[in-house]
């Protein structure tokens, strides 16, 4: 397959992912899983399907979707939950290596211990892209989201530590606990370090660029060179990428202008809909690959399922095991003395039961050296793993989060409406200073615009006091303005057909409709 028809396959690729997302909704079944499903059935029929590097896959797809995901992260939240993360990402990425590699030796006493410890350190991080993918269409407390989140942002460290050490002792490398101590650190300060730089460099040349667009390119070329930077000097290139977007994320507010900011959300938005989509295709299409390494042949194929289905198995049970056992309980307990709320049992449910394995995982696999012992079966036994925990726990997470009605925690902060009421009452109180100094502004322009904020002010105040029925009231005629700004554009649109006005001039004034409507559009969302 030359350049050309590759281009030409990819291009395929994307518009049946727009096809299998539509499928997806139309039959209330999360994306990824039907996504995950069709590369697999591309890749039995299909008779050129081309091979994918799994560095290349890497390198190329994951940093942009880390940036995003690590840009929009509730950091508040993610500092409060900390403790929670850190046990999940240290504590249970081990016990889950440790219970993988522990029952892949049990089923399969001639396969190595370290290539066991290998497999389990492979699946034991769950993914950040598929967690993303199933989760962000849920409703759920803030905290469990901050949770599950940051968890999958920065557990790849320590997997890839542990995957590391397996590898070094499969290979017969000597290694020892200093030195895997030493690797761990290494990995983690080198990452974090270089995507504090990344950030603040960002930071610095974001508001100097005039066009916005070119400050969109300069986001999307950090998140690959913070990336690459890291892996070249022997950091994690994960972590350096997450830094990277929480530093942005945190400063965002500062760094962006209106302008950047809008075009930026919807070209962000757009480019990660396709490589999220394509990333789940891509790990079907693995299958491919993968089949025909190791065969059609009964006994091989046995033989992975003597592994996959006891690693699927310890590893799913593990993460309940460690959020019920080092999590749920021990927090109950500590609440009592200490008065904080507890994680609820359904909470320790969910956190439990998320724990999807992705594109990281099958990368890792397939980056295994040639003459690893049995590299054919943890291969496979990856893939199956991955479908396991995307299709049976991606796919059972929005019926288990209705059954158990689990819903965000109430406010502890202000509501919408009076964060709304708040900003609009400073703005009325500066334009009241305004006309006490008699500024060059019309009495009657002055007047106006102290009108409009009253009612601003009054509007959001009666939506957030007087309760559902003033919201509804505010609401209709929320509507009546979006109706008037669609008759506004329509007769901006005949005006350009009679000739009187040229495009320029439309766009011009169409985007500002387009901003009115988006804006209208917003404040109606429940």
């Amino acid at each position: 397959m030359n350049n050309v028809e590759l281009f030409h396959y990819l291009l395929l690729l994307i518009c049946g992912a727009g096809a299998l997302t539509w499928l997806a909704e139309r039959i209330a079944i999360a994306p990824a899983v039907v996504l995950l499903l069709g590369g697999c059935a591309i890749a039995i029929v299909g008779k050129r399907v081309p091979d994918m590097d799994p560095n290349l896959l890497l390198a190329a797809v994951l940093p942009p979707l880390l940036m995003s995901s690590s840009f929009y992260t509730a950091w508040k939240e993610f500092r409060r939950e900390q403790g929670t993360i850190v046990s999940l990402v240290i504590g249970a990425v081990t016990f889950t290596t440790v219970a993988v590699g522990a029952a892949v030796h049990a089923f399969n006493p001639a396969l190595p211990w370290a290539a066991c410890f290998a497999l389990g350190a492979i699946v034991s991080p769950p993914d950040a892209v598929a967690a993303k993918a199933i989760l962000q269409r849920h409703p759920l407390p803030a905290r469990l989201v901050a949770v599950l989140e940051g968890e999958s942002l920065v557990n790849d460290a320590s997997g890839l530590l542990l995957y590391q050490v397996a590898v070094s002792a499969a290979m017969a490398a000597t290694i020892t606990a200093s030195g895997a101590t030493g690797l761990f650190f290494t990995l983690t300060l080198i990452g974090v370090v270089v995507g504090l730089v990344c950030g603040q460099a960002m930071c610095w040349v974001l508001p100097r660029l005039a066009d916005p667009m070119l400050g969109i390119v300069v986001t999307f070329v950090m998140a690959w060179a913070s990336y690459g930077i890291a892996e070249a000097v022997g950091g994690s290139g994960v972590l350096s990428v997450v830094t990277c977007g929480l530093v942005l994320g945190v400063r965002q507010h500062r760094v962006f202008d209106a302008d950047m900011r809008i075009k930026a959300k919807a070209t962000w938005e757009a480019i990660v809909f396709v490589l999220d989509a394509l990333v789940f295709i891509l790990i079907g299409l693995a299958l491919h690959g993968i089949l025909a390494r190791v065969n059609h042949e009964g006994a091989v194929l046995m033989a992975g399922l003597r592994v996959a289905l006891p690693a699927t198995a310890a590893a799913i049970a593990a993460r309940l095991v460690w959020v019920f056992g080092a999590l749920w309980l021990p927090g109950r307990m500590r609440a009592k003395r200490a008065g904080r709320e507890p994680w609820s049992l359904r909470e320790a449910m969910v956190l439990g039961w998320a724990g999807m394995r992705g594109v990281v995982s099958l990368a890792a696999a397939l980056a295994l050296p040639a003459s690893f012992p049995g590299r054919d079966l943890i291969v496979f036994s990856t893939f199956l793993l991955i479908i396991a925990t995307l299709v049976v726990q991606g796919a059972s997470l929005a019926p288990l989060i209705r059954v158990l009605k689990l819903r965000p925690s109430l406010r502890e902060t202000m509501s919408e409406h009076e964060a709304r009421a708040t900003t609009f009452r400073a703005a009325l109180a500066a334009l009241e200073e305004i006309g006490k100094r008699a500024s060059g502004l019309e009495r009657a322009t002055l007047d106006r615009l102290l009108t409009e904020y009253r009612v601003r002010v009054t509007a959001n105040e009666n939506a957030h006091t007087s309760g559902a029925e003033r919201v509804e009231h505010r609401a209709r005629f929320l509507r009546v303005e979006l109706e008037l700004v669609g008759v506004s554009r329509e007769a901006l649109l005949g005006l350009h057909r009679d000739g009187k006005i040229d495009d320029a001039l439309l766009h011009r004034i169409e985007s500002e409709f387009d901003l009115e409507e988006l804006r209208l559009l917003r404040l109606l969302e429940p």
